[in-house]
């Protein structure tokens, strides 16, 4: 096994933390891009959430109690 000095080793873990800072910095950007869809899409089940429980909350109508004498 061939022997490395100090200066390659430092060399491939600079090149390997550059890999890694460009991966962190692309899963950012695709992170932010895709924010506004997840907000959009938490509004509109919330809406659809307030919709169904505002269509299941009628007000009954009253009840008629008629008495006919013949």
């Amino acid at each position: 096994m061939p022997k490395r000095d100090t200066a390659e080793i430092r060399t491939e873990i600079a090149a390997e933390r550059q890999r890694l800072d460009d991966d962190l910095t692309a899963l950012e950007r695709d992170l932010l891009s895709s924010t506004p869809f997840v907000a959009a899409g938490l509004l509109v089940a919330l809406g659809l959430a307030v919709f169904a429980k505002g269509r299941g909350r009628k007000k009954p109508k009253p009840l008629r109690l008629t008495i006919k004498f013949d």
